[in-house]
Parts: C-alpha cells; sequence; structure tokens
C-alpha cells in the first residue's frame, strides 16, 4: 500500500517566468531546476512547469504523482489494487505508467530531489490538479487505487477531491470529454490570495459562488482561467470524510 503519495501535476507553458512570479507570489519555493523544466514546492504538494512543445502545446496539464516507495513495490500494489499500471522506463527513468479506462495516462514516479535551499513562504496554497471524465467512480477507484484518499464527495457524484498524505490534492470532476486541468486550493480567506497576486501585479478576480469562492486568476498561456478554490467550509451538498 502507498502512504506517501504527493501529488506533482505538469503544467506546460509558454511563458515559464509568468509561471514561475505567479507560485512564487502565492509561496511556491522552486526546488529543482533544469533547462526548460522546474519544480516547484508549494504550501501541500507540488507543481513541475515544462517548456511548450509541438507535442505538449501551451495549457496542457499532466497529472502526476510520487511516491517514496520504491517504484517497482509502488507499481506492484496500485496493480494488486486494480490500478492499470505497468513499470516503465520513460526518457525521465522508472516509472509506474497508469493507463486508465478513459485514455488518461499520467505517471508515478520518485520524488524530484530538492536543489536549491529554502522552504515554502506560505502554506496556504495546495495543488489540485482536477481530472474530467464522464466516470468519477472510475477515476476515484484508480485515485484510491494508488493511495489518495476520498476527503470531500458532492452527493451527487459530480466532484469527490482526495487527500495525498505526501502532499496536494487531487479531484474528479464529471464532465462529458476526459481531460486534465491545474487548479489549487487556498486554506484560509481565498481574499487574502487576491491581495497577494493584486500587489505583485497578476492579473485575478475574486468569483463568490454558492458553494465557495473561487479566485481566477489569467493564465499566462492565454488560455481558460487558472482557479485558486477557497477551502470548502459550507459542506451542503458534499460530505467530508
Amino acid at each position: 500500500m502507498i502512504t506517501d503519495l504527493t501529488a506533482q501535476p505538469i503544467r506546460f507553458t509558454s511563458d515559464l517566468p509568468a509561471w514561475q512570479r505567479l507560485l512564487e507570489t502565492l509561496g511556491g519555493h522552486l526546488v529543482y531546476e533544469r533547462p526548460g523544466w522546474l519544480v516547484y514546492a508549494v504550501g501541500s504538494g507540488r507543481v513541475a512547469l515544462h517548456a511548450a512543445s509541438e507535442q505538449q502545446p501551451a495549457g496542457v496539464c499532466a497529472l502526476a504523482l510520487s511516491t517514496t516507495t520504491p517504484v517497482p513495490e509502488a507499481v506492484a500494489a496500485a496493480a494488486a489494487a486494480g490500478v492499470p499500471i505497468t513499470l516503465g522506463h520513460p526518457d525521465h527513468g522508472e516509472a509506474g505508467m497508469v493507463e486508465a479506462p478513459d485514455g488518461t495516462s499520467f505517471t508515478l514516479d520518485s520524488p524530484t530531489p530538492v536543489e536549491r535551499e529554502g522552504g515554502v513562504s506560505d502554506r496556504r496554497l495546495a495543488a489540485l490538479p482536477i481530472w474530467y471524465g464522464p466516470d468519477t467512480a472510475m477515476i476515484t477507484g484508480v485515485l484510491e487505487g494508488i493511495g489518495a484518499r476520498p476527503r470531500t464527495v458532492a452527493d451527487d457524484g459530480i466532484w469527490t477531491d482526495l487527500r495525498c498524505e505526501g502532499g496536494g490534492l487531487v479531484a474528479a470532476h464529471r464532465d462529458e470529454s476526459p481531460a486534465v486541468e491545474l487548479a489549487f486550493e487556498w486554506d484560509g480567506d481565498v481574499e487574502e490570495a487576491l491581495a497577494l497576486l493584486t500587489e505583485a501585479g497578476i492579473e485575478a478576480v475574486l468569483i463568490d459562488e454558492t458553494y465557495s469562492r473561487t479566485v481566477q486568476i489569467a493564465d499566462p498561456d492565454c488560455r481558460k482561467e487558472i482557479w485558486v478554490n477557497e477551502r470548502m467550509t459550507d459542506l451542503y451538498g458534499y460530505t467530508r470524510t
């Protein structure tokens, strides 16, 4: 059983400096850097930034998870739990390769090493990649089989978010078409996140929904806004496990 899973979604971008400024404004700390490849620790979880390419255009987000459990052992444990995973050797080294029934693929890796001193300056931000698809039961089954644990479940089954014990969250959201999107959660008053962004000159607005409040940030790659959800306190229509 994998008990130290960490969310580390990968965002492909044509504007690495803008994404760095966004993450650092919200407390993120750069822990690893190679040409075209940056990994940030945030308050909970990690976020990787990758230079866009023809194969992975700007705006694409890939789900990725890591564990300190040796990769072959982690793959064996996940496979025993029913996860469609195999041991592979992509260009970055040994990894578990997940091929979900809806066509979504992602990796389970060893943690990226920390090569830069210092730490996260604000612990309220959590990485929250969202996996969209028509079958949320399948999505949550895969994520639980890898080691994520349900936290907040919508009564209508549209949404489930799961915590990763090593850091970060991952969510399942019902939608007609499978996709992965990078979002975040803010553990506190999200207006304070808005103030940090505004002071840094980053375009963002506050949206007050019936179930929670969200800061929507202008995407450096001119795609859909980046959502920073205030941690939900009104659980009407939801169950906290």
